[in-house]
């Protein structure tokens, strides 16, 4: 399987050469790029002349590690795990880079043996994941996170190849699903049993809309089972809506961590001290995050209202992307662009054909929920238009 280009890239393309109505401002509903909950980053941290002259300090600041610590012992109760050194923590600049490292390095770690190597990952998928496989010199093995049985197991069984890295999206990346303990336990047993690392995606872990999810860290805690490697990673992006800072960090065994760390601190992208003060107060503040789930709260109560009537709409479990069935999600995203000046998501762009030759993503739109409320309500109230207006646009039958 090849490269693909990506589906911001597609999106573009899709859209080149295409007039938005006159008069009607384009809203951006493709991208996860959250207004929710401003006024979290402190602005004066990061006017630090001094810390922005001199070299990031390798590692993060110790006021920065104890804040990632801090918060995982409130979110998680994870406390024995960071009190014996079992769980090591390293900043990462944002998800996308340390998730691609741990791909590559597991995959190579497959590869010295000679022969194949795999990557069994969701479809639909966070687009990094597809994206740092191939090139790694790895082939995709999907699972649908919504199937029956143990689907990360049997997605193991029949790699047909080494398994080099098990990847788990929870909250689930673009359809918002949360997958329960007994979904990680049991893709916990399918990584170790083929000796491949576990990397868990908990970017949208605090943005729950009902349950929150539990925490792959918090199972760890309990031994539920005892996990081999595996590293988790959160990121500031999603949680306190600040992409801009390229800030994370990663959580795992301290074999696992240590081997990220020493290849990003020498090959890779260390925090800047500045940004390390102002992460570290965004770890250590829970209020933001209360004050920007509200305000997602109020927006899902914005789309159950406005699109109560559209065919196949239902509200996710986490996050803030709607994920809505259509007839052709590229034809909807054209029309949507074209008549109402919203940039949505198709849903095939988020996922690959199956062993069936089907792509599980399309016939559907990702379309995020990410602007304050007067703005959501006018771009929800054009989607209802657009999507009402063109038969082509709905599904007959209610897509899954």
């Amino acid at each position: 399987m090849g490269h693909v280009a990506s589906a911001f890239a597609r999106l573009r393309a899709l859209q080149h050469g295409i007039t938005t109505p006159p008069g009607l401002a384009p809203v951006q509903l493709h991208l996860g790029e959250s207004r929710l909950g401003a006024g979290g980053v402190d602005t004066a941290l990061l006017a630090d002349t001094d810390g922005w002259t001199r070299y990031p300090r390798l590692g993060g600041t110790p006021e920065l590690r104890t804040a990632y610590t801090g918060w995982l012992r409130r979110r998680f109760g994870v406390r024995e795990l960071l009190d014996r050194g079992t769980v090591a923590v390293e900043p990462t600049p944002g998800t996308k880079q340390a998730l691609a490292v741990a791909v590559a390095r597991a995959v190579e770690r497959v590869r010295r043996a000679g022969g194949e190597a795999a990557v069994v990952m969701p479809n639909p998928f966070y687009p990094t994941y597809h994206a740092a496989t191939v090139p790694a010199g790895a082939r995709p093995v999907f699972y649908d996170p919504r199937g029956r049985g143990a689907p990360v197991e049997d997605a193991v069984a029949t790699a047909g190849a080494p398994v080099a890295a098990v990847i788990v999206c929870d909250p689930g990346n673009p359809r918002g699903e949360i997958l329960g303990e007994e979904f990680l336990r049991a893709a916990t047993r399918g990584a170790a049993a083929a000796d491949a690392l576990l990397v868990v995606d908990e970017c949208y872990t605090d943005l729950s809309l009902s349950r929150p999810s539990a925490g792959y860290l918090s199972l760890v805690e309990r031994a539920a089972p005892a996990p081999g490697r595996f590293l988790v990673l959160h990121s500031l992006s999603k949680r306190s809506g600040a992409p801009g800072l390229r800030s994370g960090f990663a959580a795992g065994d301290a074999e696992t961590v240590a081997d990220y760390a020493r290849y990003n601190r020498v090959c890779g992208v260390s925090t800047p001290l500045p940004v390390c003060a102002a992460a570290a107060r965004l770890w250590d503040d829970d209020a933001h995050v209360e004050r920007a789930r509200r305000e997602l709260a109020a927006n899902w109560a914005l789309a159950d209202t406005i699109l109560a009537a559209v065919p196949g709409y239902r509200r996710a479990d986490a996050g803030f992307f709607l994920w809505l069935p259509v007839a052709d999600d590229e034809d909807a995203a054209r029309h949507l662009w074209r008549d109402q000046a919203l940039s949505v998501m198709p849903g095939r762009y988020l996922a690959a054909d199956g062993p069936d030759g089907v792509n599980p993503g399309a016939g559907h739109l990702r379309v995020a929920l990410v602007h304050d409320k007067p703005l959501m309500r006018e771009a929800l109230v054009r989607l209802r238009e657009g999507l009402t207006r063109t038969d082509l646009l709905l599904c007959e039958d209610v897509c899954a």
